[in-house]
């Protein structure tokens, strides 16, 4: 055979081999794997809920889209459970798993359901059931997820008194289907001028929803007076609407709100940063224990989910209940708290007023007056502590070696690297020269205490400081600020801080920490949530001989010093402030304490501690 013709029968038996191969392929391997990506594919399609109608027999036997309709944005993972199994020629079948997660970190409803394929020339397709999608499920059924709503926990406070619980309410506000567009617009600018809202503003707000809305414009509680003569004036007008509900609500709506915060629906930033714990529709908590503690106090939501018939009743599927939320137990005082925000009401500047058990550190009332626009100043606000400070230069100064009868320098006036330092207008000139330290106290010297600057190092101050409570980072679940006592960058400044200025700075709730840590023996670490952790030890304790010597400083001062605001309270330790923070402007201050009980009083622009600061205190000692 000549070499050519071998070549040539080489090369067709090659071909041969591989055309064999070729038809193994094509009808063998080929088939499988087209019912393997038709699988695939359709079960892909069930858990978007987008089949496509090539995909099924019969695109009309069922409508996936209709049927997750009250499922809202919520989609199943699908997955084959079983291999394929060919149950006759051209038909296959497989078993599906099935798992919707309604609510991140709750039970997810599982289930399995058979999908049939049939043969279609090369391709396949599924031929859907109702029961295909979900047990039990009906031709012209549809699913839907109602969500559970829990029951809020309250705020308690001493005795387990509501300071903010589920309240019988109203909301108050336009219902649209009432009336036309232009009558409700109308209405909704009266009432929001009832309610010293922006007119304007919540009358386009109404105009620009939809037909059928209700549009809130404020909470009303049912058991206030005031606010039901609101309800019945207010409903006279077309369109306004007052729908009875229950809502988290405080006391009043303005009793301890800085400290309780509010209740309301969920902003979109709040639940973008939950991870799923929020979600939209959701009542959490704004400000103050309501949002610190929102994962304590809201629970968690349960859900049911129904399968629902062309006529709209439902029968239930799938059901995991909500969690109630707990209640959070705080030291607030009740009575004490509605007195002192009854004291503050006339107050106009901002204001405030503290009151401390020192035995445990209890924060019984932490009250911020009307002029603080909103803001916690008993808890948040950072001034300069003026001459109730001077009780921790005190105790630097026992600490030094100096004691009650020691004598210290009260000048008229002093002066440190050419700045003068003069004492307060109206000084007694009977106490002033050569005094004992309680005198340079009760009368509140400054000269006395700048003329020891050399004598007590800022260290010094600050470690008395912080064995007074100042200087400790709050353990009150809510923001709160004690005190800060920089150093100082120059004498001056230096010499400025052993009166309570300069870069000094103190907090109502921290000169009540420092009254009731004079009281206590030791640093209070005040409570407003009885939850663990301990405060830290401050570098320098504070001894029962350190604070025997300062409570007989501090009750000597009302009697030497004449605090007629204290008249008539029998045992008081006291020291005023009154601390410049601009020319011929102050802030008054009063610490106090009488008996298991401290407090601070605070106005943010007045004449003087005694005069502004001192009545408030007194009145919310002789209350207690």
């Amino acid at each position: 055979m000549r070499k050519g013709s071998l070549l040539v029968l080489v090369l067709s038996l090659v071909a041969g081999v591989a055309g064999l191969a070729g038809g193994v392929w094509w009808f063998g391997v080929r088939p499988g794997q087209l019912l393997e990506q038709a699988a695939d594919r359709i079960v892909a399609g069930l858990a978007s809920g987008e089949l496509a109608d090539t995909d099924v027999t019969d695109p009309a036997a069922v409508d996936l889209e209709q049927v997750f309709t009250g499922m809202g944005a919520l989609r199943p993972t699908v997955a084959r459970a079983t291999e394929l199994v060919p149950r006759e020629p051209g038909v296959v079948t497989t078993t599906l798993d099935w798992s919707w997660t309604i609510h991140e970190g709750k039970a997810a409803w599982e289930y399995s359901t058979p999908l049939e394929l049939m043969r279609d020339g090369e391709d396949w397709r599924a031929r859907l059931t109702p029961a295909t999608i979900a047990p039990d499920l009906g031709e012209g059924e549809s699913l839907r997820a109602t969500r559970l709503a829990p029951t809020r926990g309250s705020i308690l406070g001493q005795g387990g008194e509501p300071l903010a619980t589920n309240t019988p309410a109203w909301r108050l506000g336009i219902d649209k289907t009432l009336t036309d567009v232009d009558t409700a617009a109308d209405s909704a600018g009266k009432l929001a001028t009832e309610l010293g809202l922006d007119a304007e503003a919540f009358a386009d707000r109404v105009r620009r929803s939809g037909p059928r809305a209700f549009v809130e414009a404020r909470i009303l509680r049912q058991h206030v007076p005031e606010d039901q003569e609101l309800v019945a004036r207010t409903e006279r007008w077309i369109g306004v609407r007052a729908v009875p509900t229950t809502f988290p609500l405080g006391r009043t709506s303005s009793f301890a709100r800085p400290l309780l915060g509010v209740v309301g629906d969920a902003t979109a930033e709040q639940v973008e940063k939950s991870g799923g714990t929020i979600r939209p529709g959701d009542l959490v908590g704004r400000g103050g224990l309501q949002e610190a503690r929102n994962h304590v106090l809201a629970g968690t939501t349960g859900f049911v989910v129904s399968i629902v018939d062309a006529d709209g009743r439902a029968r239930e599927a799938f059901r995991v209940e909500a969690l109630d939320g707990a209640h959070v137990l705080t030291t607030i005082d009740v009575g004490l708290q509605v007195e002192a925000e009854r004291i503050l009401a006339e107050v106009g500047p901002a204001s405030a007023l503290v009151a401390i058990r020192p035995s445990d550190g209890a924060v019984l009332a932490a009250a911020s007056g009307p002029g603080s626009d909103g803001l916690s100043t008993a808890t948040l606000g950072q001034y300069a502590p003026g001459s109730t400070f001077k009780t921790v230069s005190a105790l630097a100064l026992l600490r030094a070696g100096e004691g009650a009868d020691a004598p210290v320098e009260c000048s008229d006036g002093v002066v440190v690297d050419g700045y003068r330092f003069d004492n307060w207008e109206g000084y007694p000139s009977s106490a002033l020269g050569t005094v004992p330290l309680h005198t340079a106290l009760a009368h509140s010297c400054n000269s006395a205490f700048i003329n020891e600057r050399d004598r007590l190092t800022h260290a010094d101050v600050a470690d008395a400081a912080g064995a007074l409570g100042l200087t400790a980072e709050p353990n009150l679940v809510v923001g709160g600020f004690l005190g800060a006592v920089p150093e100082g960058d120059t004498e001056v400044e230096h010499a400025a801080s052993l009166i309570g200025q300069g870069k000094v700075l103190a907090s109502p709730l921290g000169m009540a920490t420092v009254m009731a840590s004079v009281v206590a023996g030791h640093a209070v670490s005040p409570v407003l949530v009885d939850e663990p952790g301990a405060a830290a030890e401050p570098a320098s304790p504070l001894t029962e001989a350190e604070a025997s010597a300062l409570r007989s400083l501090l009750a000597n001062n009302p009697v030497e010093g004449g605090y007629g605001a204290l008249t008539g309270l029998d045992g008081v330790l006291a020291k005023t402030g009154t601390a410049t923070y601009a020319p011929g402007q102050y802030h008054a201050w009063l610490m106090a304490a009488r008996g298991d009980l401290a407090v601070a009083a605070f106005v943010a622009d007045g004449s003087s501690g005694g005069r502004d600061a001192a009545p408030l205190a007194a009145a919310l000692l002789r209350a207690a």
